[in-house]
């Protein structure tokens, strides 16, 4: 074969896994991006552990939510999203225990991952 048709089936081939690398990193963007987070009122939650999953392609999860006294103590993660990063989770985290709410502003370039977790503690503790 000459090294022309060689480089072009090279490149071919490249630029269609790269079209699929991508399109199975976006599929489900749209629909967290539109997902509405409803706020819980906290006052009719018993005391317990809380188990919600929010299940949308690469954005799947799952998270414990703790209640005790009618307020959020703990959330932990039971099974993550994929391409996970620990200072999202944290700091969405946090800001959900230190207002009591899941109206809070996500994390600044982890806005979907924010809301799929988010959504998922929404699903917790409305299901409880």
């Amino acid at each position: 074969m000459k090294p022309v048709i060689i480089v072009c089936i090279v490149l071919c081939t490249i630029l269609m896994a790269s079209s699929c690398v991508l399109l199975s990193l976006t599929r489900g963007l749209d629909e967290v991006m539109a997902l509405q987070i409803h706020e819980v009122d906290l006052s009719t939650i018993a005391d317990g552990v809380y188990s919600g999953t929010y299940d949308c392609e690469r954005w799947k999860n799952t998270l414990q939510v703790t209640v005790v006294d009618h307020a959020i103590t703990a959330i932990s993660i039971v099974k993550d999203v994929r391409f996970a990063i620990s200072e999202t989770s944290n700091a969405i985290f946090a800001r959900v225990m230190e207002t009591q709410s899941l109206t809070v502003d996500a994390v600044s370039g982890s806005t979907v991952t924010s809301k799929a977790y988010l959504k998922s503690m929404e699903l917790a503790l409305r299901n409880q």
